[in-house]
């Protein structure tokens, strides 16, 4: 089942006090009486509304109703209008219009080889022109693919590079966190305009004791990444960790790449740190489990200020803090569920799928809330 989520007056009704055997003398008292209560109450509301509106997503977010992605769907990402687009076979599907969750075809993907479970990742790029799509090694798993496509004419190229998740750096920048199973994994920078047959993808984050987790990039360059399951360590499943832009920039330029285990700050041990991402507000989502360590079973929100806690040497975040990651368990009735979670720019919403299921959690505007706080003002005024 969903969380709950309610909006309720951190002040009960305002009780008017009375003397010892105080009883009204008329109705125009009485009504005074009334009428003092029903301010003090819609004070009380208006205040808990500012409350609210001071509020950070974090807190906010609120289940709304869940839908499915056309069947087959996996990884998803928002285009710049706001509307979704998925991937099933070769296939592009788009939302019809912001919010309709009903989809339709814009057309085929050319020379993509995809394996049984799907492409890795759906990813638009920034300027919402084009999308990369994650073969997930092919038919075979030997045969790594990572297509770029115009979302006018669907136009694009295939290049030969490893991969398991993506995040778009800039327009013509891919991040891909990649790695062979039982190897350490690595970040590379995939230019998407270069030669498809000769790509150009340095390596930016070498070393990663397991297999790769997900990426992202937040407000300040900084690059994200963790250790999706441990296989060499010492770092563990689910060590999260931040790259400052001017390390993981020199590497890009030229220089050695940055070792993930010896650099870096560390952010958290969550989850597999995967399907790694921001909202509007600097929380950073993570997907993914550890079966190992019994940390599965929920999506989470990192909070923004225990981030900056982290990034300024004031410690890793405590899972188990509710007031630092907040967990999303919206399909109560499977204990064992494996959650991504991916954040749409254009609507607000956070996105939590299990399969083709999607259950999205929204911040109510503050207006509406003003309006229902004082519609109940209303109400209680008229039966006071």
């Amino acid at each position: 089942m969903f969380e709950t989520f309610t909006l309720t007056p951190n002040q009960r009704t305002p009780s008017v006090p009375r003397a010892a055997g105080f009883r009204p003398r008329n109705r125009s008292t009485t009504g005074s009486a009334r009428a003092v209560a029903s301010a003090a109450l819609t004070i009380a509301l208006i205040g808990s509304v500012a409350t609210v509106a001071q509020a950070d997503a974090f807190d906010l977010y609120g289940p709304a109703t869940p839908f499915d992605l056309p069947s087959g769907a996996g990884p998803f990402d928002a285009m710049r209008d706001g509307r979704l687009i998925t991937l099933v076979g070769d296939e592009l599907f788009a939302e019809t219009a912001v919010g309709s969750r009903s989809f339709d075809s814009i057309g085929r993907l050319e020379g993509g080889d995809f394996s049984d479970f799907g492409p890795a990742f759906v990813e638009v790029s920034p300027d919402g022109t084009r999308v990369a799509i994650g073969n997930g090694g092919g038919a075979g798993f030997d045969h790594y693919q990572v297509g770029v496509f115009d979302l006018g004419d669907l136009s694009g190229d295939w290049f030969n590079v490893n991969h398991f998740s993506a995040a778009w750096f800039d327009d013509r920048s891919l991040a891909l966190a990649a790695g062979v199973f039982g190897s350490p994994a690595f970040v590379t920078m995939l230019d998407v305009t270069g030669d498809p047959e000769n790509p150009t993808n340095p390596l930016l984050i070498d070393g990663v004791g397991g297999a790769s987790g997900g990426i992202a990039f937040d407000a300040e360059g900084r690059l994200f990444t963790g250790n999706g399951f441990q296989t060499q360590g010492p770092s563990t499943t689910g060590t999260l960790k931040s790259f400052d832009a001017t390390d993981w920039m020199a590497a890009w330029r030229g220089g050695d790449a940055v070792d993930f285990e010896t650099s870096g700050s560390l952010i958290a041990e969550l989850l597999s740190a995967g399907s790694l991402g921001f909202d509007s507000e600097g929380h950073l989502h993570v997907g993914g489990g550890d079966f190992d360590e019994g940390d599965f079973d929920y999506g989470a929100l990192i909070r923004a200020s225990a981030i900056v806690d982290a990034l300024g040497g004031r410690g890793p975040v405590d899972r188990d803090d509710p007031d630092r990651v907040r967990r999303f368990d919206p399909d109560g009735a499977d204990d064992f569920n494996f959650y991504s979670l991916g954040y749409n720019a254009f609507t607000g919403e956070l996105y939590v799928r299990q399969g083709s299921r999607v259950y999205p959690f929204i911040v109510p505007e503050p207006g509406t809330c003003l309006l229902m706080m004082l519609g109940a003002a209303v109400v209680l005024r008229r039966r006071s």
